[in-house]
């Protein structure tokens, strides 16, 4: 099992949510997201088949992240869940996976899956050709029939099922397919391997893995992912004094007929605006993406789709301003900003203080932490003629 995929399972009905649960955000990202970039940062893992409701592929493809998209198959589910990962499995067959390779299995709707807890079905799984993580039961069981209390269930020898679930993309799918053949419909891998015979070896779980199932599973999740990410915030604390920096950066030709917008400022003077989905304010675009990158809370485009017709046009200006909220929800606070516009025109220098107090008020910190800059490629590139590029830095910090 030297080759490493992964199906994520995206295509469920949310019946139980009274709506779309993969769509619920969660720190600036959908749900289905945080499980697909923990996926997409496990060691050696090539692809991931991503199995999404028929009617909306379009949809997730526009939320899809941008770098590793090229590693991202995305699938039409099925009507029950083990269609759905039969079709993830012969995407990935289809794109010249072998039969031997080892592929985890994870449903979107376990945002909180982490990097341990994967490596220990990887390791099993490699070890004895299956795995499953499972949280042993600590609750007193009891048999209810018509709203009466019978019985007690031992807990003896029983534990309750998560996901990742691994095993060889061979076995997995004769698995399936043999379920398919009897009309049974295997509730996850592990009862569809047990019955043709294959020994799935169990792995310790983890409690903060839980399934966003019912209404008010989204708040303990929040809270399980912001303890997470502040925790992440400690490693390079020494080196950033308590806080973290991010790199954005954006561009957008020049188009005759529109207003320019830049850094949250308009300049009706000038002949050409910046096409875009949005207002095309590169220099904001910019600001975002180095907020949101410093905060690991995302990108604009997992935000702000460009495909969404919710943000045609959209205020810029706006956009930052509720990521700057965003960040705050997520116990963060915004602390400096190094904005430099590139392009031949319009002119920065006399526009700066006005662009600064600007980017302030939006971000909601103080005009001494925002510097902005402007200068020209010499006629060189892009942003010599073409249009304009914009380049940030922005720092957070984590409130004592």
């Amino acid at each position: 099992m030297g080759e490493l995929v992964a199906v994520l399972v995206a295509a469920g009905r949310s019946r139980r949510m009274g709506g779309d649960k993969l769509w619920i955000d969660l720190w600036g990202r959908p749900t289905w997201r945080w499980s697909l970039d923990t996926l997409l940062v496990v060691p050696g893992l090539s692809r991931v088949a991503v199995v999404v409701p028929p009617s909306a592929v379009a949809r997730f493809r526009g939320a899809l992240p941008p770098a590793p998209v090229d590693r991202c198959l995305l699938v039409p589910g099925g009507a029950v869940r083990a269609d759905s990962v039969h079709a993830g499995l012969v995407a990935l067959a289809d794109a010249g996976c072998s039969r031997d390779a080892l592929v985890l299995v994870h449903d979107a709707a376990r945002p909180a899956a982490g990097p341990d807890l994967v490596a220990r079905v990887v390791d099993a799984a490699r070890e004895a050709g299956a795995a499953i993580p499972v949280q042993r039961v600590a609750d007193t069981l009891k048999r209810v029939h018509d709203g009466r209390v019978g019985a007690s269930v031992s807990r003896e020898g029983l534990a309750a099922a998560q996901t990742p679930q691994a095993a060889s993309l061979g076995n997995l799918m004769a698995a399936l397919e043999a379920a398919r053949s009897r009309r049974t419909e295997p509730t996850d891998e592990a009862q569809a391997l047990d019955a043709i015979g294959v020994t799935v070896r169990a792995v310790d779980g983890d409690p903060a893995n839980r399934k966003l199932t019912e209404p008010g599973d989204e708040a303990i999740l929040r809270a399980v992912l912001r303890a997470r990410s502040l925790a992440s915030l400690d490693v390079p604390r020494a080196a950033t004094a308590g806080g973290r920096t991010g790199i954005g950066f954006d561009a957008h030709r020049f188009e005759a007929g529109r207003p320019l917008r830049l850094g949250g400022l308009d300049f009706p003077d000038e002949p050409r605006g910046l096409a875009g989905h949005s207002d095309g304010d590169a220099a904001l675009h910019a600001v975002i993406d180095g907020l949101l990158g410093a905060a690991r809370l995302g990108d604009i485009g997992m935000l702000f789709p460009p495909g969404d017709d919710a943000w045609a046009g959209a205020d810029s200006a706006a956009l930052l301003a509720d990521v700057a909220t965003r960040i705050r929800s997520a116990g963060l606070e915004p602390s400096s900003v190094d904005l430099t516009v590139v392009g031949p025109q319009p002119a920065i220098a006399p526009v700066r203080d006005a662009m600064v107090a600007r980017i302030a008020e939006l971000v909601a910190i103080g005009p001494e932490a925002v510097s902005v800059k402007g200068t020209t490629s010499d006629g060189l590139g892009f942003g010599g003629e073409e249009g304009i590029a914009a380049f940030a830095v922005a720092a957070i910090r984590v409130p004592r």
